[in-house]
């Protein structure tokens, strides 16, 4: 029996992390496309860019690709979200257990947040990373299309570039996805804390998990943002490169991390391993907000109903 509630109480954190990716994408996905757009776009004295702030470039793709065009990419991004955020949490909410068991000597319960945090990040990375390779492809079609669906495009990738292919640019997201999702759980954590201390009539402590998903989003993000504009860069290498909406895109002979950073840096200088920052801040900070708050209000739904059961 107790072995029944366990693995309801890993089904029912799955399910809270999936709801809580497809709801946040859902909402931040124009911004998505924007951010990504900013990141592969090259830049130089002589080239005025086309994509120059996040009012402009959302009027000009709607304007040139359609107003769906903002929604580029979003069922791999769907599937990517909702898978991501059901591997995510479910290992977080099993790790933290066994961290709280047998680290409690020597790691605080911010410290044991960071590392759950960095393992799920990691895990759910690995398990996912296809997908989000799709959906930068995706959102980096212009009216020329180089995929036609998600299934031709899989068959395509395959074709082309083999299974290696599915996972041009994973070392520089594992990089990423450990210290930013470690980041972030230990900044969630923390903020909540001190939210929760709050005693005040006119503080409203049922947006305590919104606000401090938030806070994390921003600080998690702003710390990983080379490794993110890297990683965006060696999604879109390979035979297609050049007939995205933006042809320029550099070719990196080498696939790692470094090689490519530095590549950006002595072309482009080191503000632009920074590009999409603020659009990047604009999208994150709602979505870790909305994903930590729909999490927190599920499990307490969850928890409500296996109390009704008992």
């Amino acid at each position: 029996m107790e072995k029944e509630k366990r693995h309801i109480t890993k089904l029912q954190n799955a399910a809270s992390g999936a709801l809580a990716g497809v709801i946040s994408r859902l909402v931040i996905a124009p911004l998505d496309v924007v951010k990504i757009r900013f990141q592969l776009q090259t830049t130089s004295p002589s080239v005025k860019p086309k994509y120059r702030g996040i009012t402009q470039s959302l009027i000009l793709i709607a304007r040139e690709e359609g107003l769906r065009a903002l929604w580029k990419g979003n069922w791999p991004a769907e599937y990517l979200y909702l898978t991501y955020g059901a591997l995510q949490f479910l290992v977080y909410h099993e790790t933290m257990p066994l961290l709280a068991s047998s680290t409690s000597s020597f790691l605080n319960p911010t410290a044991q947040s960071v590392v759950a945090g960095a393992f799920a990040g990691s895990i759910a990375t690995l398990g996912t990373y296809p997908l989000d390779l799709l959906r930068t492809r995706f959102a980096m079609q212009g009216t020329t299309k180089v995929y036609q669906s998600l299934i031709g495009a899989c068959g395509e990738i395959g074709r082309t570039e083999g299974i290696r292919g599915f996972y041009r640019g994973v070392w520089p997201s594992i990089l990423q996805i450990a210290p930013y999702m470690g980041i972030m759980f230990g900044t969630q954590g923390a903020v909540e804390k001190w939210f929760e201390s709050i005693q005040s009539p006119y503080w409203v402590h049922a947006w305590d998990h919104f606000l401090s998903g938030g806070v994390a989003g921003i600080v998690s993000k702003t710390a990983v943002m080379p490794f993110d504009v890297v990683r965006k860069r060696l999604q879109v290498q390979g035979p297609s490169r050049t007939l995205y909406v933006l042809s320029d895109i550099p070719h990196y002979a080498n696939s790692g991390f470094l090689a490519c950073a530095r590549q950006i840096i002595a072309q482009e200088g080191v503000h632009a391993l920074y590009k999409g920052l603020w659009v990047g801040l604009i999208k994150t900070a709602p979505s870790s907000a909305i994903t930590f708050w729909v999490v927190a209000e599920s499990r307490k739904a969850f928890e409500t109903y296996n109390l009704s059961r008992k």
